[in-house]
């Protein structure tokens, strides 16, 4: 079992990129992040019935359920990717997109209902490539970003917003 809090120090943080520029960019304005315990990670994995790929659980115990973060407005956290997952078929079967889903998959990301993002199980590696669609931009999901890429990006793009968003008393 993979213990959040107890890593082995040998092992490779997919992550430092990203919580360098969260912590640099983000967090002045949100503050650090807040993140699941391992045995809600381990709840997550047992529901899907597959090990997660080793830089989403490093995701999910770092910001897992930062609701009030960087990613408010999105659902992307521990306890949205169940519905998520079961939501998917619906919204391209509801876009007339003809796109086979793999028989497993965990949608990790959904952005109000028009953006989102998963990736297929059993892992792929422990950084795996993530699909990508949005509603009435794209004609089927693309295989886009791994998904330590896929973050950052996405922070990145949403860290632009804070300083109109959070204006601080200097």
């Amino acid at each position: 079992m993979w213990f959040a809090k107890d890593k082995e120090s040998s092992e490779i943080d997919y992550l430092s990129e990203v919580k360098e520029f969260h912590r640099q960019f983000v967090e002045p304005y949100t503050g650090r992040p807040k993140g699941c315990w391992s045995f809600e990670i381990y709840a997550l994995e047992k529901s899907f019935g597959f090990e997660l790929p080793l830089a989403y659980k490093q995701y999910l115990a770092w910001m897992g359920k930062d609701k009030n973060g960087i990613f408010v407005g999105s659902d992307c956290f521990a306890w949205n990717v169940e519905d998520n997952t079961a939501w998917l078929p619906e919204l391209l079967a509801e876009n007339n997109i003809p796109f086979i889903l793999p028989e497993h998959y965990l949608c990790f990301f959904s952005h109000q209902g028009y953006i989102v993002s998963w990736f297929e199980l059993p892992k792929r590696g422990d950084d795996p490539l993530t699909w990508f669609y949005q509603e009435s931009a794209l004609t089927e999901p693309v295989l886009k970003d791994k998904f330590t890429d896929f973050l950052l990006a996405h922070m990145r793009s949403f860290a632009e917003l804070l300083p109109g968003l959070y204006k601080r008393d200097r």
